[in-house]
Order: structure tokens, then sequence, then C-alpha cells
């Protein structure tokens, strides 16, 4: 029985990919901007393969710099906006503080602080602030740009603040009189009764969160100065009508991003798990 509703399973998702499939293969018969599935194959069969024709990396090198951006982005994004959901989740007064300027911003694409960010940060990065004129010899520290970095944080920080704090409202009283009434401290009180009453909350929170900075950051790469990155390999790709390597980066957006909301999605089941089924 269940390895019959697992081949339906399998086959219900497999629906759509194949109807793509079977539409691209149309578009791409004798079409000079859609590649062909084969061409595109071959790209994605040597992605440690410079491409001969763009002025960027091979395919998993990109891949990594994008990733790269993303956890530092997503990281401190995580880092910043769990204490401040927390703190918004359980004070009035932080709430009536910050919610009007979270709800204005919140509303804001983080794509349309790109300008803002090269303004404030410019070209800058890691290895500009260690190294100085030298930063061109350390190319991953040299790619990890602040605004980069500081538009993917925008994008990621809300959903988890937003998340976080709903959670910590909704944390019961009564459990926390009770713990109270046991002696619990404050920092006890979080620790041990807020933050894992919240943590499913929290979960949500980094998936949304993990899924626009991994959206922005395609819009991030076009950033000025850029020399790495999936998005920077599309753009090249579409100036030099290498168009295989447009599809083939976008596949392999797709595939991380799936890989990253199943990491996330495993996380967010353990934190849950605990947590009794109400009727």
């Amino acid at each position: 029985m269940r390895t019959k509703r697992l081949l339906i399973q399998i086959g219900l998702g497999a629906i759509v990919p194949v109807a793509i499939l079977v539409v691209w293969h149309v578009a791409s018969v004798g079409s000079v901007v859609v590649p062909s599935i084969g061409s595109v194959v071959e790209v994605l069969g040597h992605p440690f393969r410079e491409p001969p024709n763009l002025d960027a990396t091979s395919l998993a090198d990109g891949a990594g710099v994008s990733i790269l951006r993303v956890l530092c982005g997503f990281g401190l994004a995580a880092l910043t906006a769990i204490p401040v959901g927390l703190l918004v989740g359980r004070c009035r007064t932080a709430m009536a503080a910050l919610s009007p300027t979270i709800a204005a911003a919140m509303v804001i694409s983080p794509i349309a602080w790109i300008p803002v960010a090269i303004i404030v940060f410019g070209l800058s990065s890691p290895a500009t602030a260690l190294y100085g004129d030298r930063a061109w010899e350390f190319g991953v520290l040299d790619q990890l740009r602040f605004a980069i970095v500081a538009v993917i944080w925008l994008g990621a920080f809300f959903p988890i603040v937003l998340n976080t704090a709903a959670g910590a409202r909704n944390v019961r009283e009564s459990h926390i009189e009770a713990a109270r009434v046991l002696g619990a401290r404050r920092r006890q009180l979080l620790t041990k009764i807020i933050i894992p009453a919240a943590g499913p909350s929290i979960m949500t929170g980094l998936r949304v969160g993990g899924g626009i900075a991994w959206r922005v950051i395609i819009a991030a790469e076009i950033f000025p100065g850029t020399r790495g990155g999936l998005g920077y390999m599309i753009t090249t790709a579409h100036e030099q009508a290498s168009y295989e390597y447009a599809f083939a980066s976008i596949i392999v957006i797709g595939l991380i991003g799936l890989v990253l909301d199943g990491v996330l999605r495993l996380a967010e089941a353990r934190v849950a798990r605990w947590r009794p089924k109400e009727r």
C-alpha cells in the first residue's frame, strides 16, 4: 500500500516537470533564443568547465559564490531578527515603537534597496576592509560585497521578525505563570518557555526568509563590480546570447532552493515535533 501511494505521489509530482520539458522541447525547435534540452544538459554535465564565450567562472564556482553570499546575509538576518522578534512579541512598548516601521519597511521589495545599498557601501567588501588595494587577490572575500549581503539581509529580516513575534506573542500565559510560581527567572522563562514555544513559528519565518534571500541574490548579483555568482552568469549569458548557460543557471538555482527549503523543512519538523496535536 505504501509503495503504491509513493508511486502515485511521484507520478503526480512528475506531471508538471514533464509538461515543462515537452513545452521546452517544442519551443527550442528552430529557435535561436531557446536552447535545446541537450545543450543545457551538456552544460550541467560539466559544472567545473569555464564558459568559453563568457567572462564568468564555471557553473559550480558561480553556485558556490551565490550560496556563500546567501548564507552570510541569511545568517546575519537570523541573528538579528530573532532577538528583535522576541522583543516585539513579548514587550508592548517595543511592539508599539517598532511595529509601524517594520510594517512600512516589509512591503518594500528588497530589490528596491539595491541602489541604496550601492550608495551606502559602494564596492567595499571584507577584502577591501582588510587588505585595501590588494583586495582583488582574495577572490572569495572580495566577492562578498557588503551591499549584496545587506540586500539579502533586508530580504530575510522582516519575515523572520514577524513570525518570531507572532510565536512569542502566542505563548500560553498559563505556562509562563506556572514557571514563575516554580521560581523561574527571566532568562529561564526565555530559554525554557518562550523560545521553545515560539520555535515552530521561528522556523516558519526562517523558511520564508530563506526563500526570499535566495530569490533576492539573483537580482543583487547584477550589482556593479560583481564577477561571480549565478545571477551574474545569467546576465552575462544573456548579453552574449549563450542562452544554454542562462537556462542551466536557472535550473541550478531551482535545485539549490529546493535543497535549502528541504533542510529548513526538516529542521522545522524536528522543532515542532514536541507539540501536542490539539483538537
